[in-house]
C-alpha cells in the first residue's frame, strides 16, 4: 500500500519546468517551461505529443478545470490563455502584469489570479450561460491585502486561501449571487518567518488542513479558520512543493532533495526511512515540484534536470520497508502474544527486534541481538582435533552451505593464502560453514607465525569470524527466541527482567552451558553504540541465554516445536543430516534420530544430502524434512530417536528442496525447489496432487492462516500468493525487494506479509484478502478499522480483536476443505493465469 514508480521523462524541456498539470479525460501530462512552451505527453506510453508556444514568459502555472473540460494557463507575460478539449487556445486575456498562480472555484465559478500585491477574481461562464465564445468574463475584481508577490492560492468549501512573499496567510469569502466580490475573512500575519512558496488543501477522514511550505524551512499545518496546528522542521533547504496523498495519507515534501520527504501529518513524524519512493539507483537529480492526481492516484514529480517522474498508488506495494541489518537477512520470525515483535537474524550473528510504534502504521523501532564468535580464541587441542576430522571426513559435500556476497569473496582470498596449520585456512567445513562479515578484520600473528611467513609472498592472516543466524523460532508459551547458527550451535534467549544489565560473552563449544544461564543483558540506549565492538562477543537488549545446544556438526537449516504429551520439544536438523531433539521444559538433549534396536551410539543420517528445512503436523504428530537429495522424508515423531519411523518419501522434484511447509487449513504439505516448482502433497504425503509453476527459484514458503494461502518468495524477488480455493491460481504479487527473498511470515493480528530479503531490507505488505467470503471480509474490516486508529489503539486491542476473528474464520474455512480426491493432477503455469 504504496506509491510506487512508474516511469520518468528525461528532458522533457529545453530549459527548467517551472508547472505540471494532468487532463483525466485524454490521460495527458501538461508541463510548463521557463522559455514559456506548454507540451502535452500522453501518460501511459510518456510520449509528447504536442508542443506550444502560446506564452513568451515563463509558464507559472497550468490548471484543469473539470467541470468544463478545458485548461487555463498563465505566465509572467500576464497572459491567460484557455485551452480547448482537442488542446487548441479557445480563449486569451492579457491583464499586463505576471500573473503567479491561480484557482478555481467550482462553487461559486470563479477564477483568482495571483499578482505583485493583489488577487484579481474572474467570472467563469458555464455551458448553462450560452457564452459560446469567451469562457472566462474579462472584467475582474481586486483585493489588494498583500504586499508583495501572491505565490499561492487555493480554495476549499467555498473560500479562498492566498498567500505570498509578504509572509501573509489571507482568506477569503465571496457571495454566492450576484457580484463578484473579495471580503476578506481573516489574515494571519507573519504565517511564517521568511517567504511563503507553496500552499496545498489537505483532507482525511478526519480532519482538514491548510499545508504551507517557507524559505524559513518550514511546513506548518492550519485549521480551515487559521489556526496553526504543527509545525515541521528540521528541513536542510526551501520548501518548494507540497503534496498530501490520500490512499496513504501522507505528505509529500520537496526541499531540493534528491528523493521526495514524506511525513505523517497526523502525527507530525519523517516517516522517509519507512515508506520507500522505490526511485531507480540511476536516478539522479534534485526534486522541485509535486503534483498528486486522484484520479488514477498518481503523482507528478519536476527536477532540476528537466525529468518528470511518475508515481502511481499500489495497493499491493510495501507499507513499511523496515532497513536496521547491516548485511543480508536469512530468517524472521514474530510474536503471537501481546505486544506483538518481529525478530530477524541474518549475517554477522545479528538479531534484531522489531516493534511497531503506536504513531502510525509505517514507522517501527528495533534493537540489536549481538551474538558474535572468535574463532581465534580457538584453544591448540580443539584446532588439531578439527584438522584431523576435517582430513578423515574429506571435506563432505553435504556440509558445505552456499554461500553469498562476503563469503564468497572471502572463500576467494582464503583460496590464493598459501597453505598453513592454521585450521581455518583449507577446511571447507571451518570457512564455509561460518558467516563471513564484510569487514574482514586481520588479527596479530604469533612472533614464530610472523617470522615464518615474512619469508612468503602472500602471507596468511588470521581472521575473525561471526556466524550468521539461519533459523529463528519464538515459542509463546516459554517467551523463549530459538536461534541456529552456521557455526552448528542453538541458542535458547529468555527475558530479563533483572534492572541491572550487563554485557555477556558466549562460551566456545567446549565451554559448559552453566556460564550462559548466568548471562545477562545490556540496556537498549547502548546497544546501537557498542553493538559492532569487536571487543564484545555479545550485547543482548532484553534478553539473556537460556540454554547452548551443540550437538549438531554442521550449520542449523531447520527448527520446529512439538508439543507432545504436554511437554514442548524442539526439533533442529541441518547440514549434518542429523535430527535432534530437545526438552524445552529442562533445556536438556533428549534423543537424536537412530536406527531401531541399535545401539544409541549408533546415529541414523536422515538423508543422502544436506537438510534444508522441516515443519510438523500436529494432526498426524507427523514431521516433513525437505533435502538437497530432491526428496522429501515424512516421519512419525516420539521423544526416543528410535521410535521416529520413515511414513514416506515424496519424490518429485528435479532440484534441491529448499522448503516444506504444512498448511494446516487445507490440510496438505507444501514445498518449494530449485527446480522453480511448487508441489501440493496430501497429508499422508503420496501421491503428489498438484505442479505449480513458481516461475523463479522458491527461495521461501509461508502459509497464510487466515484463508490458507500459499505465499512464495522467489530468487527473482516478487512474492506471489496462490489461492488453493481458485485451483492455486497466482491471484497476488508483491514487488519491491531488489535480492533473493529468504524468508517470510504472516501476521493474523494485523493481516499482513512480513518478508526478509538478501537486499538487507524487511518489508511489510498487505495481505490477501478472498473477496468471496462475506465473514472474512467483514473481520478484516474491522481489523483495518483497528490499525487506522492508532492514536487510540494498541497491540493489546489487535490481539484481542485478531483471536476472536480468527477462531471463527477457522472454523468457517475447515468446514471447508477442499477433499483429497477433488485435486487433478496437472500443471499450472503462471504466465496462463495472468491471462485469465
Amino acid at each position: 500500500m504504496a506509491m510506487e514508480y512508474r516511469s520518468s521523462i528525461n528532458e522533457a524541456h529545453a530549459t527548467p519546468i517551472t508547472a505540471i498539470e494532468f487532463n483525466p479525460f485524454r490521460r495527458e501530462i501538461f508541463t510548463g517551461a521557463e522559455d514559456g512552451s506548454i507540451r502535452v505527453w500522453e501518460l501511459d506510453s510518456v510520449k509528447m505529443l504536442y508542443n506550444f508556444n502560446e506564452h513568451v514568459g515563463f509558464v507559472t502555472q497550468l490548471l484543469f478545470c473539470k467541470e468544463l473540460k478545458v485548461m487555463f494557463s498563465v505566465s509572467i507575460d500576464g497572459q491567460i490563455i484557455v485551452w480547448g478539449p482537442t488542446n487548441k487556445p479557445i480563449q486569451k486575456i492579457s491583464t499586463r502584469e505576471p500573473i503567479y498562480c491561480l484557482e478555481y472555484n467550482s462553487r461559486r465559478q470563479q477564477l483568482l489570479c495571483g499578482y505583485k500585491g493583489r488577487v484579481r477574481a474572474f467570472h467563469v461562464f458555464s455551458p448553462e450561460d450560452g457564452q459560446s465564445s469567451e469562457v472566462i468574463e474579462r472584467k475582474a475584481v481586486s483585493c489588494c491585502e498583500h504586499k508583495d508577490i501572491v505565490s499561492c492560492i487555493i480554495t476549499c468549501e467555498g473560500r479562498f486561501y492566498s498567500a505570498g512573499y509578504d509572509r501573509k496567510i489571507v482568506i477569503y469569502d465571496t457571495p454566492h449571487h450576484g457580484k463578484i466580490k473579495l471580503k476578506v475573512v481573516h489574515v494571519i500575519n507573519n504565517a511564517h518567518d521568511a517567504a511563503i512558496s507553496c500552499m496545498i488543501y489537505g483532507k482525511n477522514s478526519d480532519n482538514s488542513w491548510i499545508i504551507t511550505g517557507s524559505f524559513d524551512r518550514t511546513v506548518k499545518l492550519w485549521s480551515l479558520d487559521g489556526n496553526i496546528l504543527q509545525n515541521f522542521n528540521g528541513f536542510n533547504n526551501t520548501i518548494t512543493s507540497v503534496c498530501y496523498v490520500p490512499p496513504t495519507q501522507t505528505l509529500w515534501l520537496t526541499a531540493n532533495s534528491t528523493a521526495p520527504i514524506i511525513w505523517d501529518p497526523k502525527g507530525g513524524i519523517n516517516v522517509s526511512d519507512f515508506v520507500t519512493t522505490s526511485l531507480p539507483s540511476s536516478f539522479a537529480g534534485h526534486f522541485k515540484k509535486l503534483f498528486y492526481v486522484p484520479e488514477g492516484n498518481h503523482i507528478f514529480g519536476t527536477t532540476n534536470n528537466r525529468s518528470i517522474v511518475i508515481w502511481k498508488y499500489n495497493s499491493a506495494a510495501s507499507i513499511s520497508t523496515l532497513k536496521g541489518h547491516s548485511d543480508i537477512i536469512e530468517t524472521l520470525t514474530y510474536t503471537e502474544k501481546d505486544p506483538l515483535l518481529i525478530y530477524s537474524g541474518g549475517a554477522s550473528s545479528e538479531i534484531q527486534r522489531w516493534e511497531r510504534l503506536q504513531l502510525n502504521t509505517f514507522m517501527y523501532s528495533h534493537d540489536t541481538v549481538c551474538f558474535l564468535k572468535d574463532i581465534n580464541k580457538a584453544k591448540n587441542k580443539e584446532k588439531n582435533e578439527d584438522k584431523n576430522k576435517n582430513n578423515n571426513n574429506n571435506k563432505k559435500k553435504f556440509d558445505k552451505p552456499k554461500l553469498k556476497s562476503v563469503r564468497r569473496r572471502f572463500s576467494q582470498i582464503m583460496n590464493s593464502l598459501p597453505s598453513s596449520d592454521f585450521p581455518g585456512s583449507k577446511t571447507i567445513n571451518n570457512l564455509e560453514s561460518m558467516m563471513f562479515p564484510e569487514n574482514i578484520e586481520i588479527t596479530k600473528l604469533d612472533k614464530d607465525f610472523m617470522e615464518e611467513a615474512i619469508e612468503k609472498k602472500e602471507r596468511k592472516r588470521q581472521i575473525k569470524i561471526k556466524p550468521s543466524c539461519l533459523k529463528l523460532i519464538y515459542v509463546d508459551d516459554y517467551d523463549y527466541l530459538i536461534s541456529g547458527y552456521e557455526d552448528s550451535r542453538i541458542i535458547v534467549w529468555e527475558y530479563n527482567d533483572e534492572s541491572l544489565k550487563i554485557p555477556i560473552n558466549i562460551p566456545d563449544k567446549d565451554k559448559t552451558k552453566k556460564d550462559a544461564k548466568d548471562a545477562t543483558t545490556l540496556t537498549l540506549q547502548d546497544v546501537s553504540a557498542i553493538a559492532t565492538n569487536d571487543n564484545v562477543t555479545n550485547r543482548v537488549s532484553g534478553l539473556s541465554i537460556k540454554y547452548v545446544f551443540d550437538k549438531h556438526k554442521g550449520s542449523i537449516s531447520g527448527l520446529v516445536t512439538v508439543n507432545y504429551d504436554n511437554t514442548y520439544y524442539l526439533i533442529s536438523t541441518g547440514f549434518d543430516r542429523r535430527i535432534c531433539v530437545w526438552n524445552l521444559t529442562t533445556g536438556k538433549y533428549q534423543d537424536i534420530l537412530r536406527i531401531a534396536g541399535q545401539p544409541k551410539e549408533k546415529e541414523e543420517l536422515a538423508a543422502d544430502d544436506v537438510i534444508t528445512d522441516i515443519d510438523y503436523n500436529p494432526n498426524r504428530n507427523e514431521y516433513a524434512y525437505s533435502s538437497a537429495d530432491h526428496m522429501i522424508y515424512l516421519r512419525k515423531f516420539s521423544p526416543k530417536g528410535d521410535e521416529m519411523p520413515l511414513q514416506a518419501v515424496l519424490q518429485g522434484h528435479e532440484e534441491e528442496v529448499k522448503q516444506i511447509k504444512w498448511n494446516d487449513i487445507h490440510k496438505l504439505w507444501i514445498s518449494g525447489s530449485d527446480d522453480r516448482t511448487i508441489r501440493i502433497w496430501p497429508e499422508t504425503g503420496i501421491p503428489c496432487l498438484k505442479v505449480i509453476n513458481n516461475i523463479g527459484i522458491v527461495t521461501a514458503l509461508c502459509m497464510d492462516t487466515l484463508n490458507g494461502c500459499i505465499i512464495s518468495g522467489g530468487n527473482d524477488h516478487i512474492i506471489r500468493i496462490y489461492d488453493p480455493k481458485k485451483n492455486f491460481e497466482n491471484v497476488q504479487k508483491h514487488c519491491g525487494h531488489q535480492d533473493e527473498i529468504k524468508a517470510i511470515i504472516h501476521i493474523p493480528a494485523r493481516n499482513h506479509y512480513v518478508s526478509a530479503s538478501w537486499d538487507g531490507s524487511i518489508r511489510v505488505w498487505n495481505a490477501f484478502t478472498p473477496k468471496s467470503r462475506s465473514l472474512q471480509n467483514q473481520t478484516l474490516k474491522n481489523i483495518d478499522r483497528v490499525n487506522s486508529n492508532v492514536s487510540t489503539t494498541d497491540d493489546n486491542i489487535y490481539g484481542t480483536n485478531s483471536s476472536l476473528s480468527l477462531k471463527k474464520i477457522n472454523s468457517v474455512v475447515q468446514s471447508q476443505n477442499i477433499s483429497i480426491q477433488g485435486f487433478n493432477k496437472s500443471i499450472i503455469n503462471e504466465s496462463d493465469l495472468e491471462n485469465l
